[in-house]
Formats: structure tokens, sequence, C-alpha cells
């Protein structure tokens, strides 16, 4: 029976390891961030939940209402030295750092058409009333933001809150150095089970 010990190809060990922790990162990251959509917050060294909205044309959660935002998210480049997220609509930085909008025309046609619109939806009782029915109210406020947005002259800046998704993260990082650890732990272990 042979009883020396064989010497671990520890490059290519080094490289599995590698491999795997970049896949990792490059997938838990995004991940990561699309959870703040979902907590409605970012975490850094701890959670810092968004400001919410007084907008009724928002949907039932800040920041998604249709997902485009979330599923914006996505992984462009990985690679040994650096892995990339990114969201790339026109408005991610914007929510993301925070910011101005300044209103123009174009933006108070849009809220016209949207408030002539949403008038138009409410319901009225046999009477001709308009009806107090829970659609009319959630409808009716709609309309009103929409035509206060419509009255406000070209050039006004509107402040957007920060509502960060994505960046630097300390809690992230922990996630990935307990996953290398973890990793670097068992691929030993296993080399010591096969002696």
């Amino acid at each position: 029976m042979d009883n020396t010990n064989k010497v671990p190809d520890f490059s290519a060990m080094a490289k599995d390891l590698t491999a795997n922790a970049q896949r990792y990162a490059g997938s838990e990251s995004v991940k990561f961030f699309k959870e703040s959509f979902v907590k409605e917050g970012f975490t850094d060294t701890s959670f810092t939940a968004w400001k919410k909205t007084s907008n009724p044309m928002a949907g039932k959660r800040t920041m998604y209402r249709t997902g485009t935002l979330m599923q914006s998210v996505r992984k462009v480049e990985q690679n040994k030295q650096r892995i990339v997220v990114e969201s790339d609509t026109e408005y991610s930085e914007l929510h993301n750092n925070g910011g101005t909008i300044t209103v123009t025309a174009q933006m108070k046609r849009f809220f016209w058409a949207k408030y002539y619109e949403l008038s138009g939806k409410r319901k009225q009782t046999s009477s001709g009333k308009a009806s107090r029915s829970k659609y009319n109210v959630k409808t009716s406020a709609k309309a009103e933001f929409c035509k206060r947005m419509a009255l406000m002259k070209v050039g006004t800046k509107i402040k957007i809150p920060q509502r960060q998704f994505m960046g630097n993260s300390q809690t992230m990082m922990n996630l990935f150095d307990a996953f290398w650890q973890g990793s670097v732990d068992i691929v030993f272990k296993q080399h010591l089970n096969t002696k």
C-alpha cells in the first residue's frame, strides 16, 4: 500500500475557486440589488428605507409600478478583476442618486392628456353625480395630481429624492467573503478526506 501523500494541484484548485467565486458574485450582486425593490430600500452597512412617495400614479410599492427599473438591473461584465452590474433605463441614475427634473412643455401636455383621460373614467350614479366608490376616489386623486403637474410653469424644478437600489454595499461584500471562505474550506476538506 502506498502511504505517500499526493501533492494537491493547488493551481487547479485556485482556478476552480476563482471561477466559482466570479459566477457567484455576478449572480448574487444582481439578486442583491433587485432585492432593494422588494425591501423598498438599500443595504450598505445597514438598511436605509426609501422615502415613501405621495404620487397617486405610483404603484402599490415605491419604485415598482411596471417592474421595468428592477428588471433593468443586470450583469454586463465579469472577469478576474471586476464584475460590472448596471441599470440602463433613462431614469435609473436619477432615482439611485436623487436629483432634479425640469418641467417642460412636453411634460405639461402629457399631464393634461392624462388628466382628461382620468377625468373621463370617473363613474357616475344614475342621477348623474360622481360616484363615491373606491375606484372614483382613486381615479380622482390621480386626475388631480396630473392637473397639478400640468399647471406647473415650464422651467420649474422638481426634486426627486434619492432612492438608492444599487452601489457599494459592505453587507454584500461580507456575503461574498463568507462564500469565499466557505468554498475554500470545502475544497481543502475534500482534499484531506481523499488522502
